[in-house]
């Protein structure tokens, strides 16, 4: 299969250039000068389009197995396609949770009957519950391992228990303790693997929720129950414990001024830190919650403007490296529920391209620097390109082309996820995906998936064994500012 896409223009960190891309057997056999003349099955005008390489969302809950009212990965990975993604990282905390090799295996097993875009696993950290399988899991492919910092697990399902009063319940898995995190880190680093972390200090929440003397009622109150100090706390000592060990170490869904400038500080220190923010934390304030309270509820929270020009200055910079969805759908019922009841996470992998497009067309941020976040430094950073992320010979043929031009309004009812509403519902956007391509294949047009799920397990291939400053910021240093 010989698929030509003539006449776009093509985008990576370092710049644009105008170029038709022969893609052969999934792969990407030559780039060409415009116009130049070459055989091909199937030939796809791409004239006024921007061609990127296809769109990575490195964090997505698709509830599957164990919460499958709420999504499935089939729905999950449809919708991503129609969102311009063509690779998706999975969250390991589904029930049963990915935390030995025979769990991997047996997840990539069902995934893979039904995966309609690529995708990766993730491991979960269970502290020194499976550190001794760690090394296994990076062997075998996991891109990385999430640590719920300060979260108790259920004993019997390994549930992840967001609030507990009873840490010691017999019933429940302790929170890890800063000695046994350190061990973690250790564990990984001897694996060259990446460990990532939610980081909200759990002592500074409870104190926090202690005094406001009730369950958060307002999203206003939810700010107050879960402070920017609590990120920052465990960001720092991530950070120190990333340096005692060399392990790499990622901070998810960063949120907060405090923490931009702490991962920022120990990038220039040289410290293997990275960080990862998401659209729910660039296109909200807190203020704007007021109304849709529970249909915006996130842990960590959406914070002030002054927390978001923070994020939108470490995107550009390159403090920040990479973005997920944190694809976390519940069902209406659920969102529906009086504000401290209601559940945290929201439907996103659909809607994380075109808002970003939406920030690219209005200037907030370069189509080069857009390539890097979501796509090459992405890869980079879980050790998949160049693979993934690259318009290059060689690369795997993954494309998601772009209408800088269209205008739309975002409707829950259009969306492919298994629970089709939305907290940017109603939103207006300039630029849209229109076409995704996985390994050579068009598997979306127009915002509609197209095709057979043909999805595979991605491992990483290419694993530095460092998150170096350079690479950190090489797409601000090619000039994608």
């Amino acid at each position: 299969m010989r698929l030509l896409v003539r006449g776009g223009t093509l985008v990576s960190p370092g710049g644009q250039r105008r170029a038709d891309v022969l893609c052969e057997d999934g792969r990407i056999a030559a780039l060409l000068g415009a116009g130049e003349p070459v055989r091909a099955d199937e030939e796809l005008d791409a004239s006024g389009r921007l061609v990127f390489p296809g769109f990575i969302d490195p964090h997505v809950h698709t509830r599957d197995p164990g919460d499958t009212q709420k999504e499935d990965f089939a729905h999950a990975t449809r919708a991503a396609a129609a969102g311009g993604v063509t690779t998706v990282l999975v969250m390991p905390n589904a029930v049963p949770p990915v935390t030995d090799v025979p769990s991997f295996r047996q997840r990539a097993s069902e995934h893979g009957e039904v995966a309609f875009v690529d995708f990766g696993l993730w491991a979960l950290s269970l502290g020194l519950s499976n550190v001794g399988e760690i090394a296994g899991l990076f062997a075998e492919g996991a891109v990385a391992m999430k640590l719920f910092w300060g979260y108790a697990l259920d004993r019997q399902t390994l549930r992840l228990v967001y609030n507990t009063d009873d840490y010691a319940a017999a019933d429940m898995i302790a929170p890890a303790t800063n000695g046994e995190v350190i061990q973690v880190f250790q564990a990984i680093a001897g694996a060259r693997g990446l460990l990532a972390a939610h980081c909200e200090d759990r002592e500074i929440l409870d104190v926090a929720q202690r005094q406001l003397g009730h369950a958060p009622t307002a999203y206003s109150e939810l700010v107050v129950a879960r402070p920017d100090v609590a990120e920052a706390c465990s960001v720092a000592v991530g950070i120190e414990l990333a340096r005692a060990t060399g392990c790499r170490f990622h901070v998810a869904h960063i949120s907060s001024e405090r923490a931009v400038h702490l991962v920022s500080a120990a990038i220039g220190d040289g410290i293997s830190v990275s960080a990862e923010t998401c659209p729910h934390y660039l296109t909200f304030v807190a203020e704007d919650c007021k109304g849709r309270d529970s249909a915006m509820k996130a842990f960590p929270p959406v914070r002030t403007r002054r927390d978001q020009e923070a994020l939108w200055q470490g995107v550009r910079d390159g403090t920040i490296t990479s973005m997920g969805s944190d694809h976390a759908p519940h069902t209406l019922a659920d969102k529906s529920l009086p504000f401290s009841h209601a559940p945290a996470g929201m439907v996103a992998v659909e809607t994380m391209v075109p808002l970003m497009l939406d920030r690219m067309c209005s200037g907030q941020i370069t189509a080069e620097r857009l390539s890097w976040i979501l796509s090459e430094g992405t890869a980079r950073l879980y050790g998949l390109y160049p693979g993934k992320g690259a318009l290059e010979p060689g690369s795997d043929a993954d494309m998601t082309l772009v209408d800088p031009s269209m205008q739309w309004t975002i409707r829950g009812e259009a969306l492919h996820s298994k629970q089709r509403h939305t907290p940017w519902e109603g939103t207006a956007v300039h630029g849209a995906p229109v076409v995704s391509i996985l390994r050579g294949e068009v598997v979306m047009r127009d915002r509609e998936p197209v095709g057979e799920a043909r999805g595979r397990l991605v491992k990483p291939t290419a694993l530095p064994s460092t998150v170096d400053s350079g690479m950190m910021r090489l797409g601000v240093t090619a000039g994608a500012q």
